[in-house]
């Protein structure tokens, strides 16, 4: 197994007016909603390449917070089957701005609680980190806007 991942994600959430969390889900080019995530560039961290891609396929900024997890999952490329390793993060949103870079292949982007996330997630292993990611999201302080 590779000790560094392949790819990373996070899991970007911000407040609704009522302080609830709410994260924001992708819709891929599989027709899948999804969690925004890319390759890493060379030399780049994976805290790194995982806000890199939400700014690239979401627009969105913001403060990069806890670890979530790691999934793998197998993938074909070349005639080579290997295992991608994409690591998850955290990432509190600047704002709730979000929009969808067909350029990447999104089609859509949306903002959803965070167990009607967890239904939409087209893969398994992502409903899974959204599951995760749920129990990390500290609560919303009063102090911060």
């Amino acid at each position: 197994m590779n000790s560094h991942p392949d790819a990373a994600g996070c899991v970007v959430y911000r407040y609704d007016e009522h302080g609830q969390p709410l994260i924001l889900l992708i819709h891929d080019q599989y027709g899948k909603w999804t969690l925004p995530k890319g390759h890493l560039d060379a030399g780049e961290n994976a805290e790194t390449a995982a806000v890199r891609e939400v700014h690239e396929e979401t627009g969105i900024t913001g403060k990069l917070g806890a670890f979530v997890g790691t999934i793998t999952y197998p993938v074909q490329k070349k005639g080579a089957s290997y295992l991608k390793r994409v690591d998850f993060f955290l990432l509190h949103a600047d704002s709730s701005d979000a929009v969808p870079e067909a350029a990447e292949g999104i089609t859509a982007v949306g903002w959803f609680p965070p167990g009607e996330a967890e239904v939409r997630a087209g893969y398994d292993q992502i409903r899974l980190v959204i599951a995760r990611a749920a129990t990390l999201i500290p609560p919303q302080s009063s102090s911060c806007s």
